[in-house]
């Protein structure tokens, strides 16, 4: 429901253009298409003042926000405004893809420069410091050169060239991955993800319990069943809407996803 309470607070905004209305609900008539978006590509929104305004409301006033709202959602995702922001939001969370594996023989060169750097860096204390010093430091020069001269064989070239491909495959596989997740979560076609939210919607609202009660701990309202403190939120906040809201909002879903459909 925090994508329909949102947008149908956005929506009556948008439909009245009243200014107490958008006084009382703490939102603008701007910011109704921005929370719209990000209800529907993050999955869940809440605006702590407008739930506190819907919440004072008498029910035939929460039912006729919510109406009012949906049908307002409902044009605004059709239009070329909000699918060019969606585009946008889309495009801007795009998986790049990966950087080319450096070569056998680039690894090579750059591993092999970096030890000449050492190896210099090394010299230079040795000239500074005492006989312990240098021969210290001309014992780890001489291991360093021993690794150059082992980079060099035939075996540690075709260990870089498999360690290379290996690599390329994995960021390959991991980019496709991303990609996967990247067209599931946020599809080409935004109708499919309004269809994908409208449904996890009706999931989740068809299973709130009106009747449930509720205690007092400290400040705060909880449920007497501890089963129902353990309910997404989205089911919380079907229940604070209350039975009527909720049924308005469902009712509504119910006709448009058969027309995603």
């Amino acid at each position: 429901i925090g994508i329909v309470f949102l947008a149908a607070a956005g929506g009556f905004i948008a439909a009245q253009d009243g200014a107490d209305i958008l006084a009382k609900l703490g939102l603008d008539k701007a910011s109704a298409g921005e929370n719209l978006l990000g209800a529907l590509t993050s999955g869940y929104i809440y605006n702590s003042a407008a739930a506190k305004a819907f919440k004072a409301l008498p029910v035939p006033a929460k039912v006729e926000l919510v109406r009012s709202g949906l049908t307002w959602a409902k044009a605004y995702t059709a239009s070329p405004e909000f699918k060019a922001a969606y585009k946008q939001h889309r495009d801007g969370r795009k998986p790049t893809p990966p950087d080319p594996v450096p070569s056998a023989e680039e690894q090579i060169a750059k591993t092999r420069a970096d030890m000449e750097k050492g190896i210099a860096n090394l010299q230079q204390m040795a000239a500074s410091g005492d006989a312990e010093m240098k021969r210290s430091m001309e014992d780890a020069i001489k291991q360093m050169r021993a690794q150059m001269q082992e980079m060099e064989k035939p075996e540690m070239k075709e260990f870089f060239r498999q360690s290379a491909e290996m690599q390329t495959a994995q960021n390959k596989t991991d980019h496709e991955n991303a990609m996967k997740t990247w067209n599931e979560s946020l599809p080409e076609d935004p109708g499919r993800l309004i269809a994908n939210r409208i449904r996890q919607f009706l999931e989740t609202s068809g299973s709130v319990d009106f009747s449930a009660e509720l205690t007092t701990r400290g400040d705060r309202k909880i449920f007497a069943k501890s089963e129902y403190e353990q309910k997404p939120a989205y089911w919380k906040l079907c229940f604070r809407a209350g039975k009527e809201a909720t049924e308005a909002a469902r009712e509504f879903a119910k006709a448009w996803l058969e027309e995603l459909k």
